[in-house]
Formats: C-alpha cells, sequence, structure tokens
C-alpha cells in the first residue's frame, strides 16, 4: 500500500484533522506496511509531514529543483530515514510521478466549482482513471 496525499493549500486545520489526520491514523494503525508518498507544497502537504515525521521512516518526499520547499525537522524523528526524490521541473510532473507509483491516494478538493477544476480535483481524477484505490469513499467521486 502505496499512498500519494494531497490536497489543497488553503486547507484549515480543522479540515485536515476530519479529512487526513482521522484517515491516515486508521492506515498507520491497521496497515503496518503503509507507505506515504507526499509533496512539499503548502497547505495539506506541509500538515501531512508534519503529522508523519514522528510516525514513519515510510515516506517519499518529491520535490521540484534540488531541495524541498518545506522539510519538517529530523530531530529525534524520523525524518532522516525519509526518502527525498527531487529534481522535477514542475508542480505537474512531480504529481504525475506519485500518481503512477501509487498504489491508494487520499485527496479532499474543497475549492472546485463550475468554474474552475483545482489541481487537486485533476489529480483526483487521474489518480480514479488509473485504478488507483482511495482511503477513504469519495463524497462527489469524479467522472
Amino acid at each position: 500500500m502505496n499512498i500519494f496525499v494531497f490536497g489543497n493549500g488553503n486547507i484549515s486545520f480543522e479540515d485536515f484533522l476530519t479529512h487526513y489526520q482521522m484517515p491516515l491514523a486508521q492506515v498507520l494503525q491497521n496497515h503496518e506496511e503503509a507507505s506515504f508518498l507526499v509533496c512539499d507544497f503548502r497547505g495539506v502537504d506541509t500538515l501531512v509531514l508534519e503529522f508523519l515525521k514522528t510516525k514513519t521512516e515510510r515516506v517519499q518526499l518529491c520535490h521540484i529543483g534540488e531541495r524541498p520547499r518545506y522539510l519538517p525537522d529530523a530531530f529525534k524523528t524520523k525524518v532522516g530515514q525519509w526518502q527525498l526524490k527531487g529534481g522535477f521541473e514542475s508542480d505537474k510532473a512531480r504529481d504525475q510521478y506519485a500518481i503512477e507509483n501509487c498504489t491508494h491516494f487520499l485527496g479532499v478538493d474543497f475549492n472546485s466549482d463550475e468554474k474552475r477544476k483545482s489541481g487537486t480535483l485533476k489529480n483526483m481524477e487521474q489518480c480514479v482513471a488509473l485504478g488507483k484505490k482511495s482511503v477513504t469513499p469519495l463524497k462527489n467521486p469524479p467522472k
């Protein structure tokens, strides 16, 4: 189980706790072998990295360029054992790598509407199209 975790940059902390922290805690409790693909953008990515830093060494942090934009403190955490996967030239290329290499995904979109489709929704749609399994039931599954 290799889970790509992604979402909007403007998520509230309360929404993070409900839609991400609770499912991630359940995965960690019930799937000892689970690993995580996470990117380094603000919002969901940063909160997920902070949540996972003391929970698991099975994290691959995907980032643009030579260094991550954000990396939690490694002192007395498991961050020093994480795999850093860099060199991507764009957010799209980085996300594409994560989508291709995951078996499951956890993403919740708060920003799309009839005029605009967020990057989060696009990632969710691609995961569904490729047969990746959602960690949580999708309320409004992408078509």
